[in-house]
């Protein structure tokens, strides 16, 4: 799987997938939209899901406010929906 990308548009959501760039457009494959859920807490639909989407939307870079790294926490989530699978937690507990 490639890199996760999070990328903000200028409606205000944000999108976290697989981003490919060029000097007009990014496409987002993939794409989970991020939505708030109440005190501090995120959720996560997948982007468009009502479409075909996942197989790569492109948007113009217009709309495109910016494009970053998601932090680990994020990607972990990403990867659990992606994939179904539950990595534990990697903390070391010392005694």
């Amino acid at each position: 799987m490639s890199e996760l990308k999070l990328v903000r548009l200028s409606s205000g959501e944000e999108i976290v997938g697989q981003v490919t760039r060029t000097e007009t457009t990014t496409t987002i494959t993939n794409g989970w939209n991020l939505v708030a859920t109440g005190e501090g807490r995120m959720g996560f639909i997948p982007f468009m899901q009502y479409t075909k989407a996942a197989d790569g939307v492109e948007v113009s870079n217009d709309f495109v406010m910016f494009v970053v790294d998601p932090v680990e926490e994020l990607v972990d989530q990403i990867r659990t929906l992606e994939t179904g699978i539950v990595t534990p937690d990697t903390k070391l507990i010392t005694g």
